[in-house]
């Protein structure tokens, strides 16, 4: 039974003992995140067991790295897990941000030529002048063996970020 938006956030109200509605932070191709009651952590709550047990793993990874930020972003603390729930409990961090390690590789890509130029141009659309900051999270995290390729503002918010230019110059009136 796949995973839908009622049955993840029955699964988040159960996670925190609350019968009141939580708020949705949003959801992706992984799951769903929903802020806890006190608003002081989240939970997501995952479509997939591989895709949970590949974040968790990450997080330990970081945790053992003693990784907490990233070149100015903030990362989330994993607080602690349900696999039978497929859950993570995390803190709730601001932007600067970098979250989701769902789709995180423990191996390098071996993708054809054409899906990595498709790749490189995306990171240039989306993040503009400030693809470079992407750039750097993909090669620090690669050189402890983590190949983060879900590299999107969503994931990846720059947002007060010292140094950061606007994604699109100002045009002249």
């Amino acid at each position: 039974m796949e995973l839908d938006r009622t049955s993840a956030a029955a699964i988040a109200q159960g996670y925190f003992s609350t019968a009141a509605p939580l708020i949705s932070l949003g959801w992706g191709i992984s799951g769903f995140v929903y802020l806890s009651p006190d608003a002081l952590s989240v939970v997501k709550v995952h479509r997939h067991e591989d895709s949970f047990q590949r974040e968790v793993d990450v997080y330990r990874r970081l945790r053992e790295l003693r990784i907490t930020s990233l070149h100015g972003l903030t990362i989330p603390k994993l607080i602690g897990h349900r696999a039978d729930l497929r859950v993570i409990h995390m803190d709730v961090v601001s932007a600067p941000y970098l979250l989701d390690f769902a789709g995180v590789r423990f191996t390098p890509p071996d993708f054809t030529d054409e899906v990595m130029e498709s790749w490189h141009a995306g990171i240039h659309e989306m993040f503009g002048p400030n693809a470079h900051i992407a750039y750097a999270v993909y090669h620090t995290l690669a050189r402890r063996g983590l190949y983060y390729m879900d590299l999107r503002p969503s994931n990846l918010n720059v947002t007060g970020l010292p140094g950061v230019q606007p994604a699109r110059p100002a045009e002249d009136e």
